[in-house]
């Protein structure tokens, strides 16, 4: 496989807004889930906001259990506060960053079509992972691969720009991964949504039931990569570098690095990123350049994926040259 030579390495400066941990399922792997946490305080989500402005980043990553609304009590909460449901929240919360000049991409796990098609004029991209083909079988039912795949399908029929991946090394074969790859792509062939993969490291957090498996090693890496730009073509991909101890050596192929903030990742707080500075000279030393993007990528800025409302200032970043 050729290497991807001077063409720039993307990221996204991004901070983390996490509107509930609640979630009803117990995935054997999740660290991130908690019980009766409730939700974010409305003074957090002022708090969070202001330091993203003041923090220069572009991106809010506005994450969730899976389908809190769903519990009695988040629903309950939600009701206090004014809110219809959880999908109501969401929203609004999406606007309040759009008012301060930031791009909200949404990840809340598994939704319809319908509740997608009510988010997508808040947000400017969304994801969920497809993790994996390979059922296991102490995976809650929204887990199954059955119904990450529809609900994949459903962001494709719903226009919204999408992100999806695999988990690695937490105990899969290579012939998993492929597959996995394979089904993403197919997804992406009927849809034209994914405007990026990532391939992500497991790893463990203090939550977690399942301990790390074998990474796939460097030419396990470079297969992947070789077989996605074979099935889809024009398709970053993303290479998580706090999560992944290799990157470095993946830099002459990976496209992205993905969000990188000056907060934690509230997903694997164990894993903190290195200043900005450092993945820069670590590009260079490559011979490629450093360059930001938005959580929507310009191969999915156009009215067709788009909200009205969001055209002019991702227009505005990608044409300044920002990208």
């Amino acid at each position: 496989m050729e290497p991807r030579s001077s063409s720039p390495v993307t990221y996204s400066r991004s901070i983390t807004l996490v509107l509930t941990h609640d979630c009803p399922w117990h995935c054997g792997y999740c660290g991130f889930r908690s019980e009766r946490e409730g939700l974010i305080a409305e003074e957090e989500i002022d708090r969070v906001l202001a330091g993203a402005v003041e923090g220069g980043a572009r991106e809010v990553l506005v994450l969730s259990g899976e389908r809190p609304g769903g519990m009695p009590h988040i629903a309950q909460e939600l009701a206090r506060r004014g809110y219809r449901d959880f999908w109501d929240m969401a929203g609004q919360v999406a606007e309040r960053c759009r008012e301060k000049g930031l791009f909200p991409h949404g990840n809340f796990g598994r939704m319809t079509e319908g509740e997608l098609r009510r988010l997508r004029p808040f947000y400017v991209s969304m994801g969920m992972m497809l993790e994996s083909v390979v059922d296991e079988p102490a995976m809650a039912p929204e887990k199954r691969a059955q119904g990450r795949i529809a609900g994949i399908e459903a962001a494709g029929r719903a226009k919204v720009p999408f992100t999806s991946g695999i988990l690695v090394g937490w105990g899969e074969s290579q012939d998993s991964r492929l597959r996995s790859l394979g089904q993403l792509a197919e997804l992406h062939a009927a849809f034209g949504h994914l405007q990026e993969i990532l391939i992500q490291r497991y790893v463990p957090n203090a939550g977690s039931g399942w301990p790390a498996g074998r990474s796939p090693s460097h030419e396990e890496y470079r297969e992947m990569f070789e077989a996605w730009r074979d099935w889809a073509p024009g398709v970053p991909v993303q290479i998580p570098p706090n999560l992944e101890p290799g990157w470095k050596a993946l830099l002459p192929w990976l496209d992205d690095l993905g969000g990188i903030s000056w907060a934690r990742d509230e997903v694997n707080p164990t894993r903190p990123w290195a200043e900005l500075k450092f993945y820069g000279e670590a590009c260079m030393q490559e011979g490629r350049e450093l360059v930001e993007r938005l959580p929507v990528y310009p191969s999915h800025q156009s009215a067709e994926w788009m909200d009205s409302r969001w055209e002019r200032a991702v227009r505005d970043f990608y044409q300044g040259g920002s990208a």
